[in-house]
């Protein structure tokens, strides 16, 4: 009885660890660097914790002040629909994990990193930023996501040699609230 009683115990922890956002050391932080991901309601708040960036459970990717929204990912629902010859039967795969990998990209996919539902488009938005008379610099890859306490997402190159300079490679926008 009491060896049934233990396991029952590690088998509704083992279950309830299942239920816990994947964050990869980002919990309750406003950074994200390169290896890390948020999932399933895990978010990046800003320092002073007004600004929250939440991976939702629905697949979308929000930018909160409070209860209004700044900025999304528009990819609430998102699926990718596959057929199983073998099983007769259809799978799905959701937008669920926001990534940021070793070489700069941020991007949304599903729990096994098999299909891309958002990227973080930084030639565009770097185009963008470094307009005329301003240079594009050259190699560039964010290495660091962070929620700012002026209401922005800034996805930054700090490792770049520009004096010290990080340099922003991509942005929610949504500065100076």
């Amino acid at each position: 009885m009491k060896n049934l009683v233990k396991k029952t115990g590690f088998l509704f922890l083992a279950v309830s660890m299942l239920s816990l956002p994947v964050v990869s050391s980002a919990l309750a932080a406003d950074t994200l660097r390169p290896g890390q991901s948020i999932s399933h309601d895990g978010k990046l708040t800003s320092s002073d914790g007004r600004f929250n960036f939440v991976m939702q459970w629905d697949g979308n990717l929000v930018h909160y002040q409070g209860g209004s929204s700044l900025w999304d990912s528009d990819t609430r629902g998102d699926k990718v629909e596959i057929w199983d010859p073998f099983l007769g039967r259809y799978f799905y795969r959701y937008a669920e994990v926001l990534k940021l990998d070793s070489s700069g990209n941020l991007y949304i996919t599903d729990l096994e990193g098999r299909f891309m539902f958002w990227r973080a488009d930084t030639a565009a938005w770097m185009e963008g930023w470094y307009h005329p008379p301003m240079v594009v610099p050259t190699g560039l890859v964010g290495d660091t996501l962070i929620a700012q306490n002026d209401g922005n997402v800034v996805l930054y190159d700090t490792i770049g040699n520009y004096n010290g300079e990080w340099k922003p490679v991509w942005a929610t926008n949504t500065g100076g609230r």
